[in-house]
């Protein structure tokens, strides 16, 4: 016989602290104060308990005081309203093969998380949280189990991490994984690997990829709070708020973020006059701007880069980005099917270098240095690409005799408009008498 519960809880995912987008340290304060908001917002609602499915920080090493200021001083808000932090490690976060401890283990250490992931002794131990460590917590009329990002190894870890899985209640699993479809990137693993745990679980609450989705009301993926990349902006995402009582109810919960502006313009054509007309249209403070400009070599060559930058201005952007895509004005190729001809001439020369396939990885390190040469986006790219081959090799090393095996429910939308909120002075996230400072 079922148990009746209710649970009331928010779900977020990849809220990268500590990213300092385009070299702008109003960029990282922009992901501070979402990550605030998003908290606050839990706070109102009275919720039993707050998921983060990974991501918390954008860089698992070089922390610096004010980031870890940033997490803490809002952690300790939930702390204070007596709700519980549950988080799993995403790629972001997770250390090194290398190392064991990782900034998630500190803020656990310092109760202002509880951090689950299996260990491993003999195959996977799943326990229940002690106060320092464990796979599973229990709150209230809930069980939370958590896995933290295992990149390549995450379908065999999931293997033998679902048959532990014993249901308490309300039942949920949290891992920072992407399901394939969604977003092309690495990380991701077949919906139908997640969807075998029906009957262990009812809720996955899933991060990594940073856009909203749901899957037969059972996998939950919120997206990031941010805008991580001009790619995703606009973008559908923010947190899930969800409640249950006999009967599953949510609603994705938007937050207004930094605004970006994205223009294609022909130079040619429309002239800074048009520009400057296209952005009046734009009601934005501060906003992001990136443009694709086309024209010819003689007009970029007699306009230049500051006479475009001078028209931007006049909307007072926090950032510019420009690209120019130019013709000599006399033959331009077309091919619609550029990209596929691209991948087949980079299949042919690595490979008779030993790396494998990597066609996808070349493909894409090239659209990020053609699109906003965005150093961070590079740096986190190539770490992706590393891990994935040191978890290949890791694996190959434990199991050389065995080969790889084989590899919408509509949502409640609520926009949260940015209007007399509380905003902090993160530059100055502690002063001499121990106070966060606001204005």
């Amino acid at each position: 016989m079922r148990v009746p519960c209710s649970v009331k809880f928010v779900h977020m995912a990849d809220i990268h602290l500590g990213y300092r987008q385009y070299g702008s340290e109003e960029r990282a304060l922009d992901f501070a104060q979402a990550f605030l908001r998003a908290v606050k917002f839990a706070i109102e609602r009275k919720v039993d308990f707050i998921i983060i499915a990974g991501d918390l920080f954008h860089k698992r090493s070089e922390m610096d005081p004010a980031t870890l200021a940033q997490a803490s001083k809002v952690l300790e808000k939930a702390r204070k309203a007596d709700i519980p932090v549950v988080a799993v490690e995403g790629n972001h976060d997770s250390t090194y093969f290398r190392d064991s401890y990782s900034w998630m283990d500190y803020l656990a250490a310092h109760d202002l998380l509880i951090n689950l992931k299996p260990s491993f002794d003999n195959g996977i131990v799943v326990e229940e949280w002690n106060g320092q460590n464990g796979s599973y917590v229990d709150i209230g009329d809930a069980r939370i189990y958590g896995m933290k990002y295992y990149g390549s190894m995450t379908e065999k870890v999931l293997e033998m991490y679902a048959p532990k899985i014993r249901k308490g209640g309300f039942t949920v699993f949290t891992a920072h994984v992407g399901i394939e479809g969604y977003m092309n990137i690495y990380g991701c693993i077949p919906a139908s690997k997640l969807h075998r745990l029906k009957g262990r679980v009812d809720y996955v609450a899933l991060g990594h990829i940073h856009r909203s989705f749901v899957e037969d009301s059972f996998i939950f993926n919120p997206g990031s709070l941010e805008t991580c990349e001009v790619s995703e902006y606009g973008v559908e995402r923010g947190l899930f708020y969800v409640e249950y009582d006999e009967k599953l109810k949510y609603e994705l919960v938007r937050f207004k973020g930094r605004d970006f502006i994205v223009l294609n313009i022909n130079i040619d054509e429309e002239g800074l006059s048009g520009l400057e007309e296209k952005l009046r249209k734009f009601k934005a403070e501060k906003p992001v701007v990136h443009l694709s400009i086309s024209c010819k070599r003689e007009t970029k060559r007699n306009l230049g880069e500051e006479a475009v930058k001078e028209v931007v201005k006049e909307i007072d952007p926090l950032v510019v980005k420009t690209s120019w895509s130019v013709s000599d004005g006399i033959f331009t190729p077309v091919l619609d099917n550029r990209k596929d001809i691209e991948k087949g001439v980079i299949e042919q020369l690595v490979q008779n270098y030993g790396y494998g396939n990597i066609a996808d990885e070349v493909l894409r390190l090239k659209s990020i240095f053609s699109s906003s040469f965005d150093i961070p986006s590079v740096d986190r790219f190539i770490e992706s690409i590393l891990e994935m081959r040191g978890g290949e090799k890791e694996e190959k090393k434990k199991s050389k005799e065995k080969r790889k095996r084989e590899r919408k429910s509509s949502t409640t939308e609520v926009e949260v408009e940015r209007q007399e909120e509380e905003v902090w002075d993160w530059r100055r996230a502690y002063d001499k008498g121990g106070k966060t400072r606001k204005h």
